[in-house]
């Protein structure tokens, strides 16, 4: 009863905030509630919808499946490791998906607060991947499983938290009308890569990639930036082994630290630096055993124009559990007074 309710007024605490608006508000329930305007899979919830629909996936430990999206809309989940960041969300399950393909169609999707059980791969333009958590998937960039390679532009992958050695992956093709641009990958934690095919470096232009921490807190596996035509700054490579986890080819690179020598000490940046002298660590929560600890700490302050290095900072620091901006419920209460019910709700907003 209370998780029915909690997520009934979560839906119409939404449709409140987006009834200026003209999308249609679409729920994805797979536990049992039915009723007009919900489905039990992601692909169902797609399918009825029209462009700039907006698609809330309640919380649930079962997947809504995999999608193959040909629409604008906006797809919202609850959020990852609510146990472990209690006081989010009142509901700590996730928003399970299996793998999301943006297809030719829908540019303009933005999809937030899910856990990817598969791989999110973008093949359209105007695309924002944000919050997320991807356990066992990669997140592809101009790619769709069911024509390969294909031309994007405008791509933002942005506060995600990429586990278990997955990447993102800039997936140029071979000819100019598959290339990539206009790519922003900022604020991830990423213990995995940012990479790109061997010998496909020259398709990449205007690519960002700011304020991310690349590696595991122990500093022991080896993972990397390698792209071409970037700007890197502000990032945090945790490896502290030798060998080679960044080619400069043609990029600009400043204010980034590296546990063993990838960077340099030019242009801002610093090497030799270990993770347990800008992490705090410890086993409470998954991702916020990388919020950087108190002064004195090589990673406050020595980014660009005075900016704390890594996913925690910059103007659009990483948001603890990937909790989506929409307002939330974090608290419920209550109790019978006679025939009187009394209860209390807690909200939040979340930029």
């Amino acid at each position: 009863m209370k998780t029915t309710f909690t997520t009934l007024f979560t839906s119409l605490l939404l449709l409140y905030t987006l009834a200026a608006q003209a999308q249609v508000i679409r729920r994805c329930n797979n536990v049992g509630v039915t009723g007009t305007n919900i489905y039990a899979t992601l692909q169902a919830a797609h399918d009825a919808s029209a462009a700039n629909d907006i698609i809330y996936l309640e919380p649930s430990s079962i997947s809504y499946g995999p999608l193959v999206c040909v629409r604008p809309l906006t797809i919202i989940g609850n959020g990852y490791f609510l146990t472990q960041n209690p006081g989010l969300q009142l509901d700590t399950r996730e928003s399970i998906t299996d793998a999301v393909t943006f297809a030719n169609g829908s540019a303009g999707s933005r999809i937030t607060g899910c856990r990817l059980n598969g791989s999110a791969s973008i093949g359209a333009s105007n695309i924002t991947v944000e919050r997320n958590y991807f356990n066992t998937s990669y997140c592809y960039i101009g790619y769709n499983p069911s024509v390969g390679s294909v031309g994007v532009s405008n791509i933002i992958v942005r506060q995600n938290f990429i586990d278990n050695g997955y990447d993102v992956y800039l997936y140029p093709g071979s000819t100019a009308a598959t290339a990539v641009s206009n790519v922003n990958i900022i604020n991830n934690i990423i213990t995995g890569n940012i990479t790109t095919p061997t010998g496909q470096f020259t398709r990449l232009s205007n690519i960002l990639i700011t304020n991310n921490v690349i590696g595991n807190l122990t500093g022991s596996s080896s993972y990397r930036i390698d792209v071409d035509n970037a700007v890197i700054k502000n990032n945090i490579l945790t490896y502290t082994g030798t060998g080679n986890n960044f080619t400069p080819r043609n990029n600009a690179y400043s204010n980034n630290i590296s546990g063993n020598t990838a960077f340099g000490t030019a242009n801002g940046n610093q090497q030799n630096v270990a993770p347990t002298a800008m992490f705090v660590g410890g086993t409470g929560s998954t991702d916020g055993a990388f919020v950087l600890r108190a002064a004195p700490n090589p990673a406050i302050g020595t980014g660009e124009s005075g900016t704390n290095v890594g996913a925690f900072g910059g103007v659009n620091p990483y948001r603890l559990s990937g909790i989506p901006n929409v307002p939330t419920i974090y608290q419920y209460n209550q109790s019978v007074t006679g025939n009187t019910l009394n209860a209390t709700i807690s909200t939040r907003s979340n930029n």
